[in-house]
């Protein structure tokens, strides 16, 4: 057990080096962040800037680009939608004031009459209508996260849609980020996408298409009152978590998310940076590749779960940035199944199931192996989200302790992306947004009921489908949960820890509240600054 151990926190060591190391070769920028040659936007001597990082690139402001759309409602406030989630996952009021389905595939949507874009035009059902046909038409994914088939115009604050199939998860599918409300103005007469012109409580001034650097101030006629000294909000995208993290020690940055876990201590012990920890509704997640023969051997699936310590994985490995998993889904949410086997470390139930699946140590060479043939499996990852690469290593740590020989690829997110969609890959571990629509349907449909890994159990699409039609919120709990029973006895993907969210701020930052809900992160726009 102690040389396990000690082996796994060496492993997570060496991989929290080759981040801080990734952080010191990064080839971006940090001057020039205040306006002046980067934007050419001037600052005055009295405004107060907040400036944030963002951990993704950016090369548009067109809002049917969903990484553009996350920013621009999430990070920089200029653009809502017409329904928010608050922090416990419920739906409320923003834009729309009212919602009701008025047939099976049918709902009416009642906007509030005093919003004006920051074009000074009003906010209205034709407006919504336009918004949201752009969007159908330019952001591949917006039908299928939200069914929506066509856009109506009832009365000047009154917008029906139409769905594809009968949902009653509508509501919660018009607070995700793909939905923001924007003037027709925001395209230009050549049928461009040129600025993000929103209803948001700050207004975009400048995009610098190059560095990926959004610059935005305070709209004097946002439709509800706000407590802030903040007028400009400087967005850079800087993709590298070492340098996030250097430059809020460095006083380059206010809010950086998902700092790399070694940098910690150094950050907890600046006298200029205060380090808030969040649960959020994220998974790390497991995914075996269930069109090899190997995994559809229930005792294998269950046998490499087994074998991983969960809680080390948590209170070591992530330096306890995150939480052990008691199911699925991160058990405040209300929907989450608790009453599910978790498969808690036993790597001597590990070994057996192995055992009886076939393999064993017949050459005596360290190694299972069967039918002459070493048990080798290929490991791949993302680079995005730091914990990802540690968990990795820690898993091939734990595999090697029970004779398994494993390969490890780190990749960016769209080349992982394409060894699962080809089939190149034996366990692959993503991270995803279990709220991104906050639906007891929406993470368990997107991952377990479609997905690119082989994996097929009608009843749980059953169960989903119930779950989206119906109307009774304690029924739609009942499915989901069913559904999360019936998958996690699959045991063809599983949850190794549940994501933390990590930020760096400058201690000038306050009224800096999180949103468990959100797709990355949340900048309230009550955040101020000393």
């Amino acid at each position: 057990m102690k040389k396990r151990m000690i082996s796994i926190l060496i492993t997570a060591a060496i991989c929290a080096s080759i981040l801080a190391a990734c952080g010191s070769e990064t080839k971006e920028t940090t001057s020039g962040v205040e306006g002046g040659p980067e934007t050419g936007v001037e600052n005055s001597a009295d405004e107060k800037v907040l400036r944030i990082a963002f951990p993704d690139v950016l090369t548009t402001v067109d809002v049917a680009n969903v990484t553009s759309a996350t920013m621009l409602k999430e990070v920089a406030g200029v653009c809502e939608t017409l329904v928010h989630a608050d922090e416990d996952f419920t739906l409320q009021p923003n834009l729309a004031t009212e919602w009701a389905m008025t047939g099976d595939n049918t709902w009416e949507f009642k906007l509030r009459d005093d919003v004006t874009f920051h074009d000074g035009t009003h906010m209205d059902a034709e407006a919504v209508k336009w918004s949201m046909e752009w969007e159908l038409k330019n952001n591949s994914a917006f039908a299928g996260s939200t069914f929506i088939e066509s856009v109506e115009v009832i009365d000047d604050l009154t917008v029906q849609f139409t769905t594809s199939r009968k949902t009653t998860d509508l509501p919660a599918a018009l607070s995700y980020v793909g939905t923001v409300v924007v003037a027709p103005s925001s395209v230009d007469d050549s049928g461009n996408f040129v600025k993000a012109v929103g209803t948001g409580y700050f207004k975009q001034d400048a995009f610098d298409e190059v560095s990926g650097t959004f610059e935005c101030s305070v709209y004097d006629g946002y439709w509800q009152p706000v407590e802030t000294n903040v007028t400009r909000r400087i967005v850079r995208c800087i993709t590298d978590a070492g340098a996030r993290s250097l430059a809020v020690q460095n006083g380059e940055i206010d809010i950086a998310s998902d700092v790399p876990f070694s940098d910690l201590e150094t950050l907890a012990g600046s006298e200029n940076v205060q380090v808030s920890k969040f649960n959020t509704a994220r998974t790390y997640f497991y995914e075996y590749n269930m069109k090899k023969d190997i995994f559809q051997d229930e005792r294998v699936r269950k046998a490499l779960i087994y074998a991983i310590n969960k809680e080390e994985i948590v209170n070591d490995v992530l330096l306890g940035v995150g939480g052990v998993p008691k199911g699925i889904l991160m058990d405040d949410m209300p929907w989450a199944n608790i009453d599910v086997d978790t498969y808690d470390y036993d790597s001597d139930k590990a070994q057996s199931l192995l055992e009886e699946a076939g393999y064993t140590d017949s050459d005596k060479d360290g190694y299972l192996d069967k039918d002459g043939e070493k048990l080798t499996l290929k490991l791949i990852t993302f680079t995005k989200r730091p914990g990802c690469q540690l968990i990795l290593q820690a898993t091939q740590g734990y595999y090697a302790n029970i004779g398994i020989d494993t390969s490890v690829e780190i990749l960016e997110w769209s080349a992982m992306n394409e060894l699962i969609q080809n089939g190149d890959f034996d366990m692959a571990l993503n991270s995803a947004a279990s709220a991104y629509i906050p639906t007891p349907a929406y993470y368990m449909d997107t991952y377990y009921g479609d997905n690119d890994i082989g994996y097929v159990n009608e009843s749980v699409n059953v169960l989903l489908d119930e779950c989206r039609a119906t109307t009774v919120m304690e029924e739609k709990y009942q499915y989901s949960k069913e559904a999360q029973a019936l998958a996690q006895e699959d045991a063809a993907i599983f949850t190794p820890a549940l994501y933390g969210a990590v930020f760096a701020l400058s201690k000038d930052v306050e009224n800096f509240r999180y949103n468990a809900a959100a797709h990355d992160f949340i900048v309230p726009y009550e955040t101020s600054l000393k």
